[in-house]
């Protein structure tokens, strides 16, 4: 069975890593103005300050930790990390000017940073591709400060149309796990240790806010 699982996850990478290395090239062209309105909403709900250090997972081209850097003059750490290692070569090129940003290719289950590191960390569009959820959210639970936040902005399955939605997903695209509803993401929190402290709608999203206790 251990090894099953382990071929099951090794399959799903594989299968997500050449999706996003295959659009790296081209993704800030692929409906980038509506992923860039939805993380300037997820970099607003932050209210980051300058001097805190910031994450992005799954940041792809490292729009929003450039977007974050400019914010902050720069005054921070400003951090992405991706599956993709084209994606992140993209980053790193896109961050040319933009003062203290960090791009790592690395999964959300082994985040290469040290425990209470991140003072705020954001997930725009790429919860429902990740395998085991209470093992990506135990992950940021370490490397959360005690008082940091996870803004997690994807999907959620509340509602017929979103459901709808997802079955049709799940049956065209490998990479898609799951798409989970609000009481979903409450239970994931609680089972990692974070408190789930709101949810705000970003449409036609919906933002889901965690804390680790200080």
């Amino acid at each position: 069975m251990a090894q099953k699982n382990e071929n099951a996850v090794r399959e799903h990478l594989e299968v997500n890593e050449k999706k996003w290395d295959s659009w790296a090239g081209t993704y800030d062209n692929k409906r980038f103005d509506f992923f860039r309105y939805l993380q300037k909403k997820a970099v607003s709900l932050t209210r980051l300050k300058e001097g805190q250090s910031f994450l992005d997972i799954g940041c792809g081209t490292g729009w929003a930790v450039c977007y974050a850097s400019g914010l902050m003059n720069g005054n921070g750490k400003f951090y992405g990390i991706d599956l993709s290692s084209k994606m992140v070569e993209k980053a790193i090129e896109n961050s040319g000017g933009h003062k203290n940003t960090y791009f790592y290719n690395a999964r959300v289950e082994e985040l290469p940073f040290e425990n209470n590191f991140i003072d705020i960390a954001i997930c725009t569009n790429s919860f429902h591709h990740y395998l085991d959820p209470l093992k990506a959210l135990d992950e940021i639970y370490r490397v959360l400060k005690p008082g940091g936040r996870i803004y997690i902005m994807d999907a959620t399955a509340d509602g017929f149309l979103t459901k709808f939605i997802e079955k049709h997903a799940m049956a065209r695209q490998q990479d898609h796990v799951k798409i989970y509803s609000t009481r979903e993401y409450r239970e994931l929190f609680s089972k990692s240790g974070i408190k789930y402290v709101s949810s705000t709608r970003a449409w036609p999203e919906k933002v889901h806010i965690g804390e680790k206790a200080i």
